[in-house]
């Protein structure tokens, strides 16, 4: 729970913490040091859960940047591949009509 000046502002999650504690405890008067240990280990469960559910989150964010960067580089290098084709292709067109303008010019007699 954080204070702010004289205000408190509780989290969402510690006020579903707190719901989920109060359904979970006896409506018995005298509530012993084992359901205590009950209400920690419950806690530290879910503390446990959430931080391990974060790291394969992170995991499978860090994957995908590697797939995103990888296919990036592949688009790149193909692209890079179809400029070179492509100069080839000009250069070799311009070869064919040099010889095509030499072939059509009429012979002088």
């Amino acid at each position: 729970m954080s204070i702010d000046g004289s205000t408190n502002n509780v989290t969402a999650i510690e006020t579903d913490m707190r719901d989920v504690l109060r359904a979970r405890r006896p409506r018995l008067s005298d509530v012993s040091r084992e359901t205590d240990n009950d209400y920690s280990s419950f806690v530290s469960g879910i503390s446990v859960r959430s931080v391990q559910e974060i790291d394969h989150l992170i995991e499978g964010l860090q994957g995908l940047r590697e797939k995103l960067n990888n296919d990036g580089d592949n688009l790149h290098r193909q692209i890079m591949q179809h400029v070179a084709f492509s100069q080839s292709i000009i250069e070799l067109t311009k070869i064919v009509s040099d010889g095509m303008t030499s072939v059509n010019k009429p012979n002088a007699v």
